[in-house]
């Protein structure tokens, strides 16, 4: 065998060796994640997400429609909620998102390159458990955004047809539409995409119609966002831009939303996105693809890093940025090991140890509240009742007869309606007398039920659910408590009331 073929052969092993090695992280990955999402409950966001979506709209008032479209339609085809059952296209959206992220990596850098970003995506707690199973915008999000940059990037291939190439940015367009109804931060990676193209030698492309046809291809998606907000006075527009609303400028606030990100991710493979982000910064835009990942990260992460020196910028918000770093770590991660290196694979087992110990920690305290009997000094604000179903409620409020025919049921806040939604079934219906309802907003009109009495359930974490709901009611009649439980522990305890007179003017 000559040199050339022993090289050919060679390539298609590390090429058979890399795929196999994905696939093997999609499936290990895949199954963490069912059990997970069989172990413990819907957080808030996916029990407000689950209630809303049983009314199918063009849009929402929180975020565009994918997620709650896919998750309602979901849920009607196969008849249940279950938590598992409702994050199931989530985890399978990952999977793709997974695959897609090695395909990409390696069209640009290699195929061993492409295991490493595609290893590296799973590791890190902000991707592999909210956005790889959760109910939540994020997963739509990340596996369209990527596919509108590997789409593109194929597109730019010297080897297409003049209508080949026409077609290919026809479906990157899909693709980024598809992203645009899933939300509204995707319009960072089709900016990243412009800045590329116009800072590289494929500036070029901009003189084709095919780019900018793909634009209107995603603007025509995206026309379900823009007739819903038209009818609704432009809400969501106005609900998301009031969040850059400016607070007192503080560097503090900056640098703890900084490390919040970098908590997200793991700090050691922060550390390693962060590195890879400024190694690639250092090279001319004429280098190849790595310019590219720059583009597409570097403008959310900059955008949302100075942002925090005048408002709240919540720790997943810049996740479109480092997405597209992982194939820059994959390409330094292929380059070291190629050079001998073997500290990306000790930091990887590292961060799959990590990992791992924080989601055994964290699901055994969800599923049974364990720490505060065991563990001395805990804080008795527990996140992990977050994950907590209200599915007592609903027999504890039939045992007590106060289901009855005709009954609604009260909150004070989205947050409660969700919980109180998802845990009735959409059985029963569910006020928000809140200055903050949400969706609730438009699902029920509160004036249909003026003059009535409701069953008013708060989070007793919320110490002023009675002031807030007073002013709806002629007047409230305190009921017993509702006391969750999770292992046989007490796990939350809910107030419980019945309101006299409705008002709702």
């Amino acid at each position: 065998m000559n040199e050339r073929s022993a090289m050919i052969v060679s390539n298609l092993q590390t090429r058979g060796n890399s795929v196999r090695a994905v696939l093997l992280i999609i499936i290990v990955a895949a199954t963490v994640r069912f059990a997970v999402a069989a172990a413990v409950g819907l957080s808030v966001d996916e029990s407000y997400t689950v209630a809303i979506s049983r009314r199918l709209a063009l849009s929402y008032y929180d975020h565009p429609p994918l997620h709650v479209w896919l998750v309602g339609m979901w849920a009607k085809l196969v008849g249940r909620e279950d938590p598992w059952v409702v994050r199931s296209p989530f985890i399978v959206l990952f999977a793709g998102t997974t695959w897609i992220m090695f395909r990409l990596t390696a069209s640009a850098f290699g195929d061993r390159a492409g295991f490493w970003a595609a290893l590296a995506l799973n590791l890190a707690p902000l991707f592999t458990i909210g956005t790889g199973s959760w109910v939540l915008p994020d997963g739509p999000l990340a596996i369209f955004s990527l596919l509108t940059v590997w789409l593109s990037l194929q597109a730019n291939s010297e080897s297409l047809s003049a209508r080949a190439e026409l077609l290919t940015w026809v479906a990157a367009g899909a693709a980024a539409g598809l992203a645009l109804l899933s939300k509204y931060l995707a319009i960072f990676p089709i900016l990243g995409l412009g800045l590329f193209l116009l800072t590289s030698r494929y500036r070029r492309v901009l003189t084709s119609p095919a780019p900018w046809l793909a634009l209107l291809v995603a603007g025509v998606l995206f026309t379900p966002v823009i007739a819903w907000n038209a009818a609704h006075g432009w809400v969501s527009f106005s609900f998301q831009g009031s969040r850059a609303l400016a607070h007192p400028f503080s560097l503090i606030r900056c640098a703890q939303e900084i490390a919040g990100q970098l908590a997200y991710l793991l700090p050691w493979t922060a550390a390693a996105l962060a590195y890879a982000l400024v190694r690639a910064l250092s090279q001319p835009p004429s280098e190849g693809w790595r310019w590219l990942f720059v583009c597409l990260s570097i403008v959310p992460l900059v955008f949302f890093s100075l942002a925090g020196l005048w408002t709240t910028v919540l720790p997943h918000w810049p996740a479109i940025g480092w997405l597209f770093t992982f194939p820059l770590l994959g390409y330094e991660f292929a380059r070291m090991e190629r050079n001998g290196a073997r500290w990306p694979l000790q930091l990887a087992s590292l961060a799959a140890a990590a990992l791992m110990l924080l989601l055994t920690l964290t699901v055994s305290q969800a599923m049974t509240g364990w720490m505060y009997s065991s563990v001395p000094g805990v804080p008795a604000d527990d996140p992990t009742t977050d994950v907590l179903d209200w599915s007592e409620l609903r027999d504890a409020l039939t045992s007590r007869h106060l289901l009855k025919r005709g009954v609604v049921v009260a909150t004070v806040s989205w947050i409660d309606a969700g919980k109180v939604d998802y845990a009735l079934h959409g059985e029963i219906p569910v006020l928000c007398l809140s200055s903050d309802p949400r969706q609730f907003a438009f699902l029920r009109d509160a004036r249909r039920f003026t003059g009535g009495e409701a069953i008013i359930v708060a989070n007793a974490a919320r110490a002023d659910w009675r002031q807030l709901a007073q002013q709806h009611f002629e007047r409230i009649e305190t009921l017993p408590d509702v006391e969750l439980t999770r292992g046989g522990r007490a796990g939350l305890t809910l107030r419980v009331a019945r309101g006299v007179g409705l008002k709702t003017e």
